[in-house]
């Protein structure tokens, strides 16, 4: 990871995000619900930086990732890219030193589905012109389209001419992906939100790509914000080039260092969970015993966000939970593990003197204690 720039390209502080929820045919006379969809993140993305979050559907990673790049406005908080707030800039209020058209042309996004994100009626060339047609109008059409066929080159989609003149339908899955990566990095953005961008395409496919993005971001110097499901994936898209991984739970940043002591020394019973769960991570696990087979959580069933627990929100899920836990008014804020890695988990666990080292257990997990001792 490269630090050169004090200043962060994003930096997220605070941030929520909140929905209302009217779906319900309860909330016809009442008032929404509010869906706690990103609730307190702060985050700090450098220069050249990959960062992969991952959690279960429904964490808030996506929302997230869109709040980071300046397309979902958040409800409270600030988004800045290079220190500058992006939603200043976008209505013109406050100091702005940095233009928004500035800020959207360096904050890109490749969608999960590259195959809806492009227009069915335009040739490849077609779609990938738009944006140096209208945010470099100095170049002339011979120039986009070398620079164009250049890219398609190095993504490996050769004859490049052929695979200019195709349209959308005409290319296989891991193909579309490529086109979605050039159209995002055509600008040379500082910062690209892949959102799922892997999920659809199988093993193979999912390993070259994320190789192939490695590449670019050496070519163009920018930064990558992954976002992800699979615990494996985010090893591979970070160890390599010594970026983070951050867990996201019920809308919160749980944990977050770098890919290789999340992996090896994770803190936070959840992050724990996703390690045990993801086959590729199992073996030489010192966490999991040969003889329990049990997934290291008390139910798979995700709390409301509508209405979360207090205290620490996974305390309902968590194996290690005790009656501190939820009796605290507020969530664990994140806590630095090892200041040299920069590695931080939010669970009362890693606070000194905390009063759940003197906190009797939680009920539901003494209860669960007791059924799988009278099983054996």
């Amino acid at each position: 990871m490269s630090t050169e720039s004090k200043t962060p390209v994003v930096s997220l502080e605070n941030a929520e995000v909140y929905f209302e929820d009217s779906s319900s045919i309860f909330n016809l006379f009442s008032e929404p619900d509010t869906v706690h969809a990103v609730d307190g993140v702060s985050l700090d993305i450098h220069e050249n930086e990959v960062i992969a979050l991952v959690g279960e559907s429904g964490c808030g990673k996506t929302t997230l990732g869109k709040t980071a790049i300046g397309i979902q406005r958040p409800t409270g908080g600030s988004v800045r890219y290079r220190g500058q707030d992006i939603w200043d800039a976008k209505d013109g209020t406050g100091q702005v030193d940095i233009p928004y058209k500035t800020i959207r042309r360096s904050l890109q996004i490749i969608h999960q589905d590259p195959g809806s994100s492009l227009n069915p009626n335009r040739k490849v060339i077609k779609s990938l012109s738009e944006p140096l047609k209208k945010w470099q109008t100095d170049l002339t059409r011979e120039d986009r389209r070398a620079r164009l066929l250049g890219m398609l080159e190095r993504v490996e989609m050769t004859p490049p001419e052929d695979y200019a003149e195709r349209y959308p339908h005409q290319l296989s899955g891991g193909e579309k992906q490529r086109v979605a990566l050039i159209r995002a990095l055509v600008m040379n953005p500082d910062l690209v939100l892949a959102d799922e961008a892997i999920s659809a395409l199988d093993v193979s496919l999912r390993i070259e790509m994320m190789n192939l993005m490695h590449e670019l971001q050496d070519m163009v110097n920018t930064s990558f914000l992954f976002i992800s499901h699979d615990l494996s994936n985010a090893r591979y898209v970070t160890e390599k080039v010594g970026g983070r991984i951050g867990i996201m739970y019920l809308g919160e940043l749980v944990e977050i260092g770098p890919a290789e002591q999340i992996i090896t020394d994770p803190r936070h019973p959840y992050t724990k969970a996703l390690r045990w769960a993801t086959p590729d991570l199992r073996p030489g696990d010192p966490d999991r015993r040969p003889d329990v087979e049990e997934l290291p959580i008390k139910t798979i069933d995700i709390p409301d966000p509508v209405n979360p627990p207090t205290g620490c929100r996974f305390h309902t899920r968590c194996p290690e939970a005790r009656e501190a836990c939820k009796q605290e008014q507020s969530p664990p804020e994140l806590i630095q593990i090892d200041h040299a890695s920069e590695h931080e988990a939010a669970c009362f666990r890693e606070y000194d003197n905390h009063q759940y080292w003197n906190s009797p257990d939680d009920e539901s997990n003494e209860n669960s204690r007791q059924r799988h001792t009278a099983d054996d």
